[in-house]
């Protein structure tokens, strides 16, 4: 009985904590509060029982604070509200500004902070052009299937582009899971420089021998097409393939059109909940933005609406999230399961889904030199550094005995030709109809449902309605005998993340 009571108990501390705060200057008590609140956490305890209570503890500090914001509207979001002085001086750590973020993440964003605008309802299901409806209130909305940061169900599509009317006029948009971020940017970004090294290598060609350089495009093992530099200065990028002319690799986005996590955040918190940063004000152009007076362009009477801290400490948070896991299929006869050994299964399913065709684009693994993720100051000066192999969110990656990383995410970062069946009604941002990047799969098992539009309920079904450069990979996996199938099905459900605790 006693143990049963001690979330009270917690709840009660929490909140007498809350109470003697009140006593202490405002700006001291909600950066103490942002400190200590830790309503998300980057540590992983494999014990199903510590995880358990780690979490009940978290939600119990979420809940005082959550009483604490009915007395004080607006508390909770001015404890993140952090300077990005404070941080450029290095008096966040790491894991500081990975829960500052997460609070951020999962923070019901309010009137009064700038969420909307003007010219919007109050929640709008379908987008007007470049700005939201605005479609959710907190990050958390949509990214929860699976854990925090993870993908959205069917019901949580976002309909960008549209009339801000029907879900005909649209794009349709199932939330991605936000998993293993911070990685990715880094392999783009190797992959960036390592394109255009080749590139400047075709151009120096070109100019010593007075002709033109045609080249092949290749990073970590991934073909990018061919490229001509003319010694006249001009190119011939008609026969790169998968990425941009500029070489520029970028892994967000169903399309592969956002190359960073900081402009991404910018960019879905105005789309999403229509909370415009300085930065994004600055630069963002007037669709995306509204019709009214700099510096209030969606005219709510609210400037800065998101702090470029605050932005910082969104961009940490999801550069540190964790690094989805294998688990192989074992027999768990302890538990009462069904006393069948999967694992020869999984093991059969592996090799046949390479010897498909999938992992020609759904590369298994690739190479990465560093897992150093700078973040440089727009005011200039040193960047923020967050050593993602130490301090990111576990399970975090581990260095190889050659000192690189191995990214198990299923991905070669490119775009492909999809085929008519998953073509859109318009293309997005100058990319084709029917091309798509290459979604990681990794933590596939715990993202459903499936494809830009969340259309398939099962991987089976999105295998099914792959087409264009996946056609010939699709019809070999059709042609198997179910028993054949299933094997490949077994090996996609081990691609997992790790089972954290979810407290309402």
């Amino acid at each position: 009985m006693i143990r049963s009571c001690w979330p009270l108990v917690l709840v009660s501390a929490a909140a007498m904590a809350c109470a003697t705060e009140q006593t202490k200057p405002l700006a001291t008590t909600r950066q103490s509060t942002a400190r200590t609140l830790g309503v998300v956490s980057p540590e992983f305890d494999s014990d199903s029982n510590v995880n358990a209570i780690q979490a009940l503890e978290r939600d119990a500090r979420r809940r005082a604070a959550r009483f604490r914001e009915l007395t004080e509207p607006g508390f909770l979001f001015g404890t993140t509200r952090v300077a990005q002085t404070e941080i450029d001086a290095g008096l966040w750590s790491a894991r500081e500004l990975y829960e500052l973020g997460g609070q951020l993440f999962t923070q019901r964003f309010r009137r009064e902070n700038g969420y909307g605008g003007a010219d919007m309802p109050a929640f709008g299901r379908f987008q007007r052009g470049e700005r939201g409806g605005p479609d959710g209130e907190e990050c958390s909305d949509c990214h929860r299937r699976g854990g925090l940061a993870g993908s959205g169900d069917a019901s949580d599509n976002a309909y960008p582009y549209g009339d801000g009317e029907t879900s005909d006029a649209g794009l349709e948009r199932n939330p991605i899971a936000l998993t293993g971020l911070g990685l990715l940017e880094l392999l783009a970004r190797e992959m960036t420089a390592e394109l255009r090294s080749q590139r400047a290598g075709l151009f120096e060609k070109a100019q010593e021998t007075g002709a033109s350089a045609t080249g092949k495009l290749v990073s970590k093992g991934v073909d990018f097409g061919v490229f001509t530099a003319r010694s006249d200065g001009t190119v011939d990028a008609t026969a790169v393939a998968g990425v941009t002319p500029d070489l520029v690799v970028r892994p967000f986005g169903w399309k592969g059109h956002t190359a960073s996590i900081r402009e991404m955040v910018e960019s879905e918190l105005a789309t999403h909940h229509g909370m415009q940063s300085a930065w994004f004000v600055a630069h963002g152009t007037k669709a995306a933005l509204g019709d009214g007076a700099l510096p209030d362009p969606d005219g709510d009477g609210v400037v800065e609406e998101i702090s470029e801290g605050q932005v910082t400490a969104l961009t940490a948070f999801l550069a540190l999230q964790e690094v989805p896991s294998i688990e192989p299929p074992i027999a768990l006869k302890e538990l009462g399961a069904i006393n069948t050994n999967l694992f020869p299964r999984w093991l059969e399913g592996a090799a046949r889904f390479r010897a498909l065709g999938c992992a020609t684009c759904h590369v298994p693994e690739l190479r990465l030199s560093s897992a150093v993720f700078s973040l440089a100051r727009r005011s200039g000066g040193e960047p923020l550094v967050l050593d993602l192999a130490k301090e990111g969110a576990a399970p975090r990656i581990v260095a190889a005995e050659d000192g690189t990383f191995v990214v198990r995410a299923f991905t070669d970062l490119k775009r492909h030709e999809m085929g008519p069946k998953l073509a859109d009604a318009f293309s997005e941002r100058g990319v084709g109809v029917s091309t798509f990047l290459t979604p990681p799969l990794w933590g596939i098992a715990r993202s459903r449902p499936y494809l830009h539009d969340g259309r398939a309920p099962t991987v089976e079904a999105a295998i099914l309605s792959h087409g264009g450069e996946a056609a010939v990979a699709r019809d070999a996996y059709h042609a198997l005998a179910d028993r054949e199938r299933g094997t490949v099905r077994v090996f996609l459900t081990s691609l997992n993340r790790a089972p954290r605790f979810a407290v309402p």
